[in-house]
This record gives C-alpha cells, structure tokens and sequence, in this order.
C-alpha cells in the first residue's frame, strides 16, 4: 500500500508550510492533521468530514483537491473509524464533535420514525372529525321546514342553512405552508451540517461571508464545528450565538423550541 500520509507530509515540507499554518486555515485541529499524515484515519470523524478534510489540505498545500480525495478513498476504503472514546491526546473539540454526530444520528432516526406516524394519526382522525360535521347538518334542517302553513316565512327559514358548512371548514388541519424561516450567515470558515425535516440539505465548509437560507416546516438539526462563528436569524429575529468560536454546538428548532434561540 502507498504511504498516503507520507505523501501529504512530504508535499507539505517541500512548501515550507507548518500543521499549524494548515490548522489556522482550515479549522482542522492540529491532532487531527497528524492524524492525517501517519495513516491514521481512526482519530479522524468519518464520512463527508474526513474527505472534506483530505480536500482542505490537500488544497493548502498546491495538491489537487479531486485527485487527493479519490487516492484517500482508494487508500482507505473499508478501514473501521473507531467509536470508542477518544484518546486523552486528541482534542477536546473533536471528541465534542464526534459525540454531537452520534446523537444526532439517533435524532434524525427518531424524526424519522415518528413524523410519518403523526401525518398517518392525523390524516385518520380527521377523516372521522369531517363525516361528523357534515352529520350535522340534517339536525338544523326541521326548524326551516316547521312552519307548513306559513309559505312567506319559509324563505327567511332558510337562510340560516349555509351555517353547518362553516363547521365543516373549522375540522381543516392548520395550513402546510406555516414555516419557519432559518437565514444563516457564517463570519469565518466554519463546518456546518443541518438536517431539514429528515432531509440534509447543507454538509459543507462555509468560509466568511456564506450565507443560507432555509425553510423548515417541523424540525431542523444544526451541527456547527466553529459555533462563534456561526451567525443565524428565525423569522427576521437575530438568533443568540450557539457558543464561543473554535467549538462544537447542536441546535435544535423546532416551532416550540424556537423561542428560545432568539434575543
């Protein structure tokens, strides 16, 4: 097998470039960069961030982002990423950051789970709610009809009927296009991954200055890797920092939650 980390150091040295000038770049730790160069992929989170990683670096120093991922993929394909705690070397941060992807795997299988369950209890009850409240109409018919020998009041008897329709009407579920409006603006290089009613629609790197909007109609999942240097308003209202920069923060909003994530 090729020495892959060998390779990143080598082109490393050969620029003059330190981890900790790669570090301040990228917002990758520096335990996980030496992680990067002695093959060890075990210290790095797995998945979309570890490549996101390779491409970071490899873009730092002058190797070519595509080319480097494939060689990454190829080189490492299949290796396990450990899940046991990290060691005491690595940093507070990553094993910050590992945690919050776990539990917010098993958030997003519970959203998963449930949200189909509530449309079905919803869809069902008011299915049995509507046929009641057309049901009703028949009882405020008589009085309409009760004065046979006076045909001059049948027709201001009549008027009334259309009420029973408005019942009908109130058994409606509220309106789908009830959402909530996340703007999202990052103010340095930040890792930003948010899960929109049990879709992921951002799992990036977002540099100073990138902005995103987002609508979310139940719940959204936010997993930030620089939280001070994540910026966001709900509905127009500026939202309070997840936390200071250089950490890892989840949030998540839902219509009850909200509330508590504005100033």
């Amino acid at each position: 097998m090729n020495d892959f980390g060998g390779k990143l150091r080598l082109q490393r040295e050969r620029r003059g470039i330190s981890l900790r000038h790669i570090s301040a770049a990228t917002k990758i730790s520096i335990a996980a960069l030496e992680a990067l160069e002695r093959n060890d992929v075990s210290k790095l989170p797995g998945g979309i961030f570890s490549r996101s990683f390779v491409r970071s670096y490899a873009s730092e120093v002058g190797l070519d982002p595509d080319e480097t991922v494939d060689e990454f993929l190829d080189r490492f394909q299949g290796t396990p990423v450990a899940v046991i705690p990290t060691p005491a070397t690595a940093s507070e941060a990553e094993s910050a950051f590992e945690a919050q992807q776990r539990i917010a795997g098993v958030v997003l299988k519970a959203v998963l789970i449930t949200v189909p369950l509530i449309v079905l209890i919803l869809y069902f009850t008011m299915r049995v709610r509507t046929p009641a409240a057309v049901s009703t109409t028949p009882a405020s018919a008589p009085p309409a009809a009760a004065p046979q020998a006076n045909h001059a009041a049948a027709p201001s008897a009549a008027t009334p009927s259309p009420a029973p329709v408005a019942t009908t009407g109130a058994a409606r579920p509220p309106s789908i296009d009830n959402t909530v409006a996340l703007d999202i603006e990052t103010t340095d290089d930040c890792w930003v991954k948010i899960t929109t009613d049990g879709k992921v629609t951002v799992a990036r790197l977002m540099h100073a200055g990138d902005k995103e909007r987002q609508e979310v109609r139940e719940k959204a999942i936010i997993l930030v890797g620089n939280a001070g240097a994540f910026v966001f308003s709900i509905n127009g209202r500026k939202a309070k920092l997840l936390g200071p920069a250089g950490t890892v923060r989840t949030a998540i909003i839902t219509k009850d939650t909200l509330a508590s994530y504005v100033e």
